[in-house]
């Protein structure tokens, strides 16, 4: 994945989500959302809240982020909170706990859908996805046939593909068509630690890397 640019962007509590909008980036630490132009410059930040907060999603004027009580041995907090893309304002939360034991990590937006991913502590799960309606009615749960270091942390569909790119929380990627079809899968490396990503046009992806605590602009290939 060639990296075209970097923003540097400090993190006291561990970078876990980003997403765009075209014009601003949100980046989603463990408990808190913040808000940039793409110059890096901070705009506002969102309340500081409980719980493990991962990966982000930008859809019509909203920030959608997959939440839980994300502990080693189970939990059942699993949540996706919707705030204010301009204020950062929590504004909805819907409890998603029926699908996750562990912790809710990756989430993408296709065609009126959400897909949640989880994660875990282990190198042991097959990746699962959780889709849902535009109201977080469940439709159906996918099972992969990869196992995803800590499972999936970075989600995010590729329109012009026609494929999900998910990221694992080591240098493990994979590309899967928009069915999620086993079938299709595409196995790729990268040469840093992945987090989550979000595309930010055609020709480019942001991706957070946690370890340097920076958003890296890497181009889609």
């Amino acid at each position: 994945m060639p990296i075209k640019n970097r923003l540097l962007i400090p993190s006291n509590d561990g970078q876990q989500g980003v997403a765009t909008d075209g014009e601003f980036i949100y980046v989603q630490n463990t408990q808190q959302l913040f808000k940039y132009r793409l110059n890096g410059q901070l705009v506002v930040k969102g309340p500081r809240l409980k719980l493990h907060h991962g990966g982000i999603v930008f859809v019509k004027g909203r920030i959608y982020a997959a939440v839980s009580g994300c502990e080693p041995n189970g939990s059942d907090e699993h949540f996706v909170h919707v705030y204010d893309a301009t204020s950062l304002e929590l504004i909805g939360v819907h409890d998603v706990r029926k699908h996750f034991t562990v912790c809710a990590g990756g989430i993408a937006h296709r065609d009126g859908h959400f897909f949640v991913a989880e994660s875990f502590f282990d190198d042991d799960h097959s990746d699962r996805i959780v889709e849902f309606d535009s109201t977080f009615r469940h439709i159906k749960t996918h099972e992969i046939n990869f196992k995803s270091p800590f499972g999936i942390q970075g989600l995010e569909y590729l329109p012009g593909r026609d494929q999900f790119q998910v990221h694992s929380h080591g240098k493990a990627f994979y590309r899967i068509n928009g069915q999620l079809e086993n079938d299709s899968l595409i196995i790729g490396q990268s040469g840093f630690d992945l987090q989550d990503l979000t595309r930010l046009d055609r020709e480019t992806l942001i991706i957070n890397h946690r370890q340097a605590e920076s958003l890296e602009f890497v181009e889609i290939r």
